[in-house]
């Protein structure tokens, strides 16, 4: 049998699988550095220290909003490449940019946190969110075009996955269009995302 010309450039999809794991746990966990411990002069009092604690309310409120779409980032990734059989070289790529994005993260949520009175900090962040779910979609697509899903999966189960994808592609857009209309709350549209999920998934 003459071996496949392309065979050198590709892989499983295990070690995207892995790296993409270790990316976002370290994401996930640089969130948290926006939180940093305010300091506080004298005098010291309970007050003072309640007024520096609501003072990271907003960075507090952006770290529990981007821990949990980075969480929905993982879980609908993680769907697509337990279906996925093999990987070659473009779609390694799409994953190494949608990485890239996943990065970006920490410091476009502590943007967000620390100077979110200004549009310019909502839009970077959603403009993250949406490169985010662009790539994810692009995963699915090629994955799909590219014959690299298994056989036994059901192809239904590959049309709730790109409803998913295309749903966060839909709500980060909303959410980047907010952001120059009503910043402060363009991040409350990714709320949404919980009650279509359940809808699509319903249809």
């Amino acid at each position: 049998m003459m071996e496949d010309k392309n065979s050198s450039f590709r892989m499983t999809s295990n070690r995207i699988e892995a790296l993409s794991d270790g990316i976002f746990a370290i994401a996930m966990t640089l969130l948290v550095l926006a939180l940093a411990v305010p300091d506080i002069g004298d005098p010291l009092s309970n007050t003072a220290v309640q007024n520096a604690l609501y003072g990271l309310s907003r960075s507090f409120l952006t770290l529990v909003l981007s821990f949990i779409l980075l969480a929905l980032f993982w879980n609908l990734h993680h769907r697509v490449f337990q279906r996925i059989k093999q990987v070659d070289g473009i779609l390694l790529w799409i994953n190494m940019i949608w990485l890239l994005f996943i990065v970006l993260v920490p410091f476009s949520a502590s943007l967000t946190g620390k100077y979110g009175e200004f549009t310019i900090s909502h839009v970077i962040f959603n403009i993250n969110m949406l490169g985010i779910s662009i790539f994810l979609f692009l995963n699915t697509y090629y994955a799909n075009r590219s014959s690299f899903v298994h056989e036994k999966v059901d192809p239904t189960e590959i049309t709730m996955i790109k409803r998913d994808n295309i749903l966060f592609v839909v709500i980060s857009l909303l959410a980047l269009s907010l952001s120059f209309i009503i910043p402060s709350f363009s991040g409350l549209v990714y709320i949404l995302i919980f009650p279509l999920e359940f809808l699509i998934h319903g249809i």
